[in-house]
């Protein structure tokens, strides 16, 4: 899905890369839904009109935790299903951050290892003299998304979209932890905007690549 959105427009940025990912991956669940109702529906004997009604009925969205319809709300593992899958769009979009700025896989930076989503390495793995540990976060910052900057990432990567979740008590915990680490919470440049509550570790994620190559050249993040 990823390859497919950067196929239209390689120059796409970072968060709209994640956002038309994501809306692509839901809509490609909504057509999973509306096929499975249309083979359901062709086995039933009711008139065109009755499964119409009852195809709009299936697939009407609504719910108190806003499931795409009641069929997922009666199976709510088709729902968890999707959760792995948006936290590895996040972390395709993330690595694409890293490749446009030159930096190579098993070289400047690892996947998956030591408990944490990426590693970048300053200047290189084989010779490594220093390391900075990431951690990717979705569209929620949670409490665990915190406690996932504390204890397993020097710098926190998101696609946050609700400002109203960085309280004061929160960034005062981002603020005190990458401080301690070198690190900062990169976060989409309009959620950055809207967060009353200012600090100099938290940064727009569109300048993530570039502060990572720097690592990689200087050993540290200005």
């Amino acid at each position: 899905m990823v390859a497919k959105i950067l196929q239209k427009n390689p120059k796409v940025d970072v968060n709209t890369l994640h956002e038309k990912t994501y809306h692509l991956m839901m809509a490609f669940k909504s057509k999973y839904y509306e096929k499975k109702v249309n083979a359901f529906l062709s086995t039933v004997k009711i008139s065109e009109k009755d499964k119409r009604k009852v195809k709009k009925g299936l697939l009407k969205p609504g719910g108190a935790n806003d499931y795409e319809n009641i069929m997922e709300e009666v199976a709510i593992p088709i729902r968890q299903s999707v959760q792995p899958l948006s936290g590895q769009i996040a972390e395709l979009c993330v690595e694409r951050e890293l490749i446009k700025v030159g930096l190579k896989k098993n070289v400047h930076y690892t996947k998956r290892k030591k408990r944490t989503d990426f590693i970048v390495y300053y200047p290189n793995i084989e010779n490594a003299k220093a390391e900075h540990r990431i951690e990717v976060k979705n569209v929620k910052l949670r409490e665990r998304g915190v406690r996932g900057l504390v204890f397993d990432g020097d710098t926190m990567f998101g696609f946050f979209n609700s400002p109203a979740e960085f309280t004061q008590n929160t960034v005062e915990i981002i603020e005190k932890s990458c401080k301690s680490t070198g690190g900062y919470c990169y976060i989409p440049p309009l959620t950055l905007s809207k967060i009353p509550y200012k600090s100099r570790r938290l940064r727009s994620n569109t300048i993530f690549g570039q502060d990572m190559r720097s690592f990689v050249r200087k050993g540290k993040l200005s």
